[in-house]
């Protein structure tokens, strides 16, 4: 019996090994080959997912997870699915984004994805990244980004999708890494989280140098702006970026060209509100392997162009209680 359970652990450990092999990525990132959705009208309805946390893919909380997703899409009918990170946390990962990926593609929807802080935990993330690169898809928008730092402190998702109307831009999305946990070993408790990079900071920053018309930015993690908010509705601790290293500041420089920015990661916040006239907004927990026994559900951005920096953005709630 004691061998047997040796036997059975050292094939977990080599599991486990072999889950974090490295796998080598490309640097061939080109924004102006990338990333381009035509619309066909100045009207754009994103769907915003986060926090699905699928941990299994076939228990009953997983399968409850995939029918409200599908209730959601065929009710809303977006333009495209914005899912801003958290999408599993599993020693199963890989195929459970396998089985995803073949899910929503069913549904014929333009839709894309950043990573949050527990997509990382049993897998690299190059090993995540290549499952979605070389995916079979006709729907995904996704590139792992251009190469900012040589440890890649920068993470694996910073990349700019262009909207359009015909050949006219309407409005970019930007979707950032925050990653996971604090490297630059400090402990903090209050804050220990990672936080957005210096490379990453100026990246933005380059890019809305060349933007033409406006945008609106999604991310895992919070800006420590959001801790401004003094409503009554703060439902858990607002777990922050660790630091502020200038993106909002970087925004309000720009002559504020990005409008609005969608974060998850805290389950139980969901609210939304206007700091230095500029959005800020969680999104609506969307996984019942989630902590928190709350509803579900899933945050609608209606966005109406009617200048290149100037839109009509309407932003509201659709919980599974009404689907």
């Amino acid at each position: 019996m004691k061998k047997l359970i040796i036997f059975i652990n050292l094939l977990l450990v080599i599991f486990l090994a072999s889950c974090r092999m490295q796998t080598q990525l490309p640097d061939n990132y080109n924004d102006s080959e990338f990333g381009y959705l035509d619309i066909k009208k100045d009207n754009l309805k994103i769907m915003q997912l986060t926090d699905l946390h699928f941990t299994y893919g076939f228990d009953y909380l997983d399968q409850k997870t995939f029918r409200l997703l599908n209730d959601l899409i065929i009710q809303q009918n977006p333009n495209i699915i914005v899912i801003t990170g958290d999408l599993f946390m599993s020693i199963f990962a890989l195929p459970i984004l396998r089985r995803f990926i073949k899910f929503i593609e069913d549904y014929q929807i333009p839709w894309t994805i950043t990573f949050g802080n527990h997509e990382r935990e049993y897998h690299s993330m190059e090993q995540i990244v290549k499952v979605l690169m070389e995916a079979k898809t006709n729907y995904l928008y996704f590139h792992y980004g251009p190469k900012l730092s040589d440890n890649y402190s920068h993470g694996y998702a910073n990349f700019k999708l262009k909207i359009t109307n015909g050949s006219k831009p309407i409005v970019n999305l930007y979707l950032l890494d925050t990653k996971a946990n604090r490297t630059d070993k400090i402990k903090d408790k209050r804050f220990p989280y990672d936080y957005l990079s210096l490379e990453q900071v100026e990246w933005y920053k380059t890019e809305l140098t060349n933007d033409t018309v406006g945008s609106l930015a999604f991310m895992h993690i919070p800006l420590k702006q959001f801790l401004n908010y003094d409503g009554d509705d703060i439902n858990e601790t607002i777990w922050a970026q660790g630091l502020d290293t200038g993106f909002f500041d970087a925004i309000i420089t720009s002559g504020k060209k990005t409008k609005a920015v969608f974060v998850g990661h805290d389950h139980l916040n969901r609210f939304s509100f206007y700091y230095e006239d500029i959005l800020l907004a969680y999104g609506f927990s969307s996984g019942y392997n989630a902590y928190g026994s709350v509803n579900k559900g899933a945050r609608i951005i209606e966005l109406t162009y009617l200048a290149p920096f100037d839109y009509e953005i309407e932003t509201y709630l659709v919980s599974d209680v009404e689907v």
